[in-house]
């Protein structure tokens, strides 16, 4: 038990130090001014939406906004089975000239539903740029002009954007800041530009040019992916050699799910898609798990029951390291605080969804907005676990 309470101290003293580090390098997009015609590349903002009843209105209300001259809104209705496309359509007559409204077609064999959706928005596109965001984020209304003035100041052909999450329930609160311990907290931003598989894109927002969005397949190279947004990344990230993060919490908002339940499910469909469907990998990250963030707190409890004054100490250390490496992403982006001390309760909320997860793969239960998906045949390149 001190030999795995040493290693385990070991592992999370390195950890913070790359969160720090990384969290460091990150930039963040502020509130931009007004930008003039002429210098305004026309921008798509594409927006996929099934059964969206609750939040696509809020949503393309704030897109409607937009304090920028160039942009047009195409919006692809996916087949929703709610009042989403009676909403659409009310606000297509209120906004004319700004928004446009796609009846998605019937998804083909071997897509998902999100990727069809932004493919056929993207083959309406008119913009140079194009910008993919979630029905259930909000924007102000300078940030498009913001984004696009980071991307053209940094001379970036494409731009993940986190907006700020807003989490009402234990299970968002639990859940949503541990992946950002996982993207900030274990990999050296130089070390990840030499392993394209470590990177991801957000697709609750991503800005980029359609000439390389055209090089690189566009949606159709993930078309058969849950986690279309983290396999998009990484290939942006073989073709760029990185593919950029921005912190847009002062300009996006999103609410991600309405209840703990949704989040549990939500999680479920994506978490073993993005390790590629690898039982291994799936061992590897419950053993991660337990050996980082839950057997320090039990040891300690443990050593203060039997009288174990070694397992106190090494056990409160390791949990304190743990508390603030979920620490430091919450102080960066401003996430609710009162969860910090839970984070071995988060580890095995999250070790249930990844079981959760994998049985639905293996059953072909995989499953969101009322589809059924099964993991393809063999694992697919460049995922994680692949070279």
């Amino acid at each position: 038990m001190v030999l795995l309470l040493a290693l385990s101290i070991v592992f999370l003293a390195g950890f913070n130090l790359v969160c720090w580090y990384n969290l460091r390098q990150l930039r963040r997009i502020v509130p931009a001014g007004g930008i003039s015609g002429e210098a305004a590349p026309m921008v798509s903002i594409v927006v996929p939406a099934r059964n969206e009843e609750a939040r696509i209105e809020a949503c393309l209300r704030s897109l409607c906004r937009q304090q920028y001259p160039r942009y047009e809104i195409i919006v692809v209705d996916d087949e929703s089975e709610d009042r989403t496309p009676d909403i659409l359509q009310r606000l297509q007559q209120e906004y004319p000239d700004r928004l446009r409204l796609i009846r998605g077609a019937p998804l083909p064999a071997g897509w998902v539903g999100k990727s069809w959706a932004c493919f056929q928005g993207a083959q309406h596109a008119r913009g140079e740029w194009l910008l993919f965001a979630d029905a259930d984020t909000r924007f102000a209304p300078t940030a498009l002009a913001a984004i696009v003035q980071y991307c053209r100041h940094q001379g970036l052909g494409f731009l993940s954007v986190l907006p700020a999450e807003e989490m009402l329930t234990r299970a968002e609160r639990l859940i949503i800041p541990t992946l950002y311990v996982f993207y900030f907290g274990y990999v050296p931003e130089p070390l990840r530009r030499k392993l394209p598989s470590f990177h991801a894109a957000s697709g609750q927002c991503f800005l980029i040019e359609r000439r390389l969005y055209d090089e690189l397949g566009g949606h159709a190279a993930v078309a058969g992916e849950l986690v279309e947004d983290i396999v998009f990344g990484r290939l942006v990230a073989r073709h760029l050699g990185h593919a950029p993060v921005a912190d847009g919490s002062t300009v996006i908002s999103c609410r991600m799910y309405e209840s703990s339940a949704d989040a549990f499910r939500g999680f479920s469909k994506n978490t073993y898609p993005a390790m590629n469907y690898r039982w291994w990998v799936l061992l590897g990250f419950i053993a991660h798990l337990l050996l980082l963030f839950v057997v320090p707190p039990c040891a300690a409890l443990g050593g203060l029951a039997a009288g174990i004054p070694e397992w106190v100490l090494l056990g409160a250390a390791g949990y304190g390291l743990g508390v603030l490496l979920r620490a430091q992403p919450t102080w960066a982006f401003r996430l609710p605080r009162g969860q910090i001390w839970l984070f071995p309760l988060a580890a095995l909320l999250l070790i249930g969804i990844a079981l959760n997860s994998a049985s639905w793969s293996v059953r072909g239960k995989l499953q969101w907005k009322g589809r059924f998906y099964r993991p393809p045949a063999e694992p697919l390149p460049g995922r994680l676990g692949e070279p």
